[in-house]
């Protein structure tokens, strides 16, 4: 008997309890999709290792685990229609996100502004931040006032890195909201991304205080069991997108994660002070 028959006549004779009963059709209904793949369609997936496989044969990977990854999982979920998806998909996609593309890294700096609560945060941390000299002189210019004065209104302090050391406690630029948010340092605009890639990298811890830190991760953990998916039904569309993660990580070849991690921080944080 084929199998595909057989998995039809399975299905039909099955009567249990409805909880069960929704498990076991979704696991049929898995099968008979399997089965109706043409077979060109399962020589290419055969050929071509599935997305996920390929970033955690990545050299040096370390899985996103612990509380954060059990969090960003939870919050994919909700996001998610599950009846459509396959869950070990989900969790291998938030497993693999402990090495992340150029073009997802490029992903969550754009999406970051665009989510931003603008809860304060970030700017009301007991810590120092680094800001150039230029970035300062950009925000004298958006206040309308001189570099000498508000050098003087910050207590800005130069470093031996010829940047400028400035409070946060809070930050002498936060009055319930940031008052110079369109020429806000470069510091301020990588974040939470810029911690996010350096705990993933084992530099920092994760930013759990900040609101979209969790968000940013599960938009790229979605799209990535979305385009696990995509290789089981349509491998033939994932060959050119396999093709351009391949170039992303061979352009990063030679470092291990944290290495990798750190030149996509000061890269993008380099783009960043270029657009403030």
């Amino acid at each position: 008997m084929p199998h595909s028959i057989g998995v039809i006549a399975m299905s039909s004779d099955i009567r249990v309890t409805a909880p069960r009963n929704n498990e076991i059709r979704k696991l049929h209904h898995f099968q008979l999709d399997m089965f109706k793949t043409s077979s060109s369609a399962m020589h290419v997936m055969e050929e071509q290792p599935s997305p996920l496989h390929k970033l955690m044969q990545t050299e040096g990977f370390k899985p996103f685990s612990g509380p954060d990854a059990i969090r960003v999982y939870r919050k994919s979920i909700q996001r998610l229609n599950m009846e459509n998806m396959d869950e070990n998909d989900l969790l291998n996609a938030v497993s693999s996100l402990g090495v992340l593309l150029e073009t997802e890294i490029a992903l969550m700096y754009a999406l970051q502004d665009q989510i931003c609560t603008r809860c304060g945060k970030c700017c009301t941390v007991n810590k120092s931040m680094r800001v150039p000299k230029t970035e300062l002189k950009q925000i004298a210019e958006h206040v309308k006032t001189s570099y000498k004065k508000i050098k003087k209104q910050t207590r800005a302090r130069p470093r031996r890195d010829g940047t400028m050391r400035i409070k946060r406690s809070p930050c002498p630029f936060y009055d319930e909201e940031c008052t110079v948010y369109p020429a806000r340092p470069g510091e301020c605009r990588g974040y939470p991304a810029n911690m996010l890639l350096k705990s993933l990298g084992g530099k920092a811890e994760y930013p759990s205080d900040c609101e979209i830190s969790d968000d940013l991760l599960v938009e790229i953990a979605i799209k990535r069991a979305l385009e696990e998916k995509m290789h089981r039904e349509n491998p033939e569309l994932m060959i050119e997108l396999a093709e351009k993660k391949k170039r992303d990580l061979g352009r990063l070849g030679g470092m291990n994660q944290s290495q990798r991690l750190a030149y996509l921080v000061n890269r993008y944080q380099k783009t960043l002070n270029q657009g403030s």
